[in-house]
Order: structure tokens, then C-alpha cells, then sequence
């Protein structure tokens, strides 16, 4: 099952709810995979324990990858990373996010993450995809990517006035 985790407002909890939802999966038995497309990379230096800079392969290679013709290209696999968790995996985040965003769009590239993701159905139960707080290309490849939304928010008047713009 894929999971987005997805609200274009800040500070609601997306990070933590991905990656706790991810570690209960793991405590299960399930194998399970976070996909980590928010540029900030809190998921990733939380579950890694360390800066995404310091994780060479990472989601920006994957979307770089796309975007170039190379005769030997990595399976989406190799840039998963195993946590310190058991069954709990990672495709970490990159800083680089932001500097692709217009070259994937502009090749029409939305669909890479779904098929990356469909590449490794095979090895995971459980996918988590925690995203930026923006409605922009990698919230919406996660979208259509995911087969569940969750949308986390806050109950105050901002949040909510903020929900209903997001559902319409």
C-alpha cells in the first residue's frame, strides 16, 4: 500500500507522522519503504541519523537520472538505504530537489516516482511518502503515485480555511 502524506501548509506534522506510521509498519514484520521528496529532509536525518548531503544516493539521482541518457543506469533499489530500524528503509532526500524541479517538469517527468515506486513494490509491504508543504511537482508525483492520502492539520481557523482550499 502507498501512503501520501501531503498538506501544502507547514509545520502539521507530515514529517513525523510519515515516519512514525513507517516505524509502526516496521515493528510489525512489514517491510517498509519512506520516500522522503521534502527538499528540508527532516525525514532523512531523522531515520538515517545523519545530514542527506552525507547520502550520495539519494531521490535527486533517481529524478537526475531520468532526465539523462546513460548506457548503464542504476535500478530504482540501489538508491534505497536500510535505516538502523529492521524492515525500515529509506530513499532519502537531497538538497538538489530544488534545483531539478524545472527540468523534470519541463520534460513532463511526473510519472517517474510512481514508476520507481512500481519497481520496487516488489520488495516493500508498506510505502510512505512524506512530502514538502507546497503544491508543487513532487507533491504531485507523489499524489499520483499514492494510492492513500492522509492530510494531516492543525484545528485552528488558518488550518482549516487552508483544508478546504486543498480538498476544492
Amino acid at each position: 500500500m502507498r501512503r501520501v502524506i501531503f498538506n501544502q501548509k507547514g509545520g502539521v506534522g507530515k514529517s513525523s507522522i510519515a515516519s512514525n506510521l513507517a516505524a509502526i509498519c516496521a515493528h510489525e514484520g512489514k517491510k517498509t519503504l519512506v520516500v522522503d521528496l521534502d527538499i528540508q529532509a527532516n525525514t532523512t536525518q531523522y531515520l538515517m541519523n545523519q545530514p542527506a548531503e552525507a547520502l550520495e544516493l539519494n531521490i535527486a539521482g533517481l529524478f537526475d537520472q531520468s532526465l539523462n541518457f546513460r548506457m548503464f543506469s542504476r535500478d530504482s533499489i540501489e538508491y534505497v538505504h536500510q535505516t538502523p530500524f529492521p524492515n525500515l528503509s529509506l530513499l532519502p532526500s537531497s538538497p538538489e530537489l530544488e534545483y531539478l524541479e524545472g527540468k523534470l517538469e519541463s520534460r513532463y517527468k511526473i510519472y517517474k516516482l510512481s514508476e520507481a515506486l512500481d519497481e520496487l513494490d516488489e520488495h516493500f509491504d508498506e510505502v510512505f511518502i512524506d512530502t514538502p508543504p507546497a503544491l508543487n511537482f513532487y507533491s504531485r508525483s507523489a499524489l499520483i503515485a499514492a494510492q492513500r492520502c492522509l492530510i494531516p492539520f492543525d484545528c485552528d481557523d488558518f488550518s482549516r480555511k487552508a483544508l478546504y482550499t486543498l480538498l476544492n
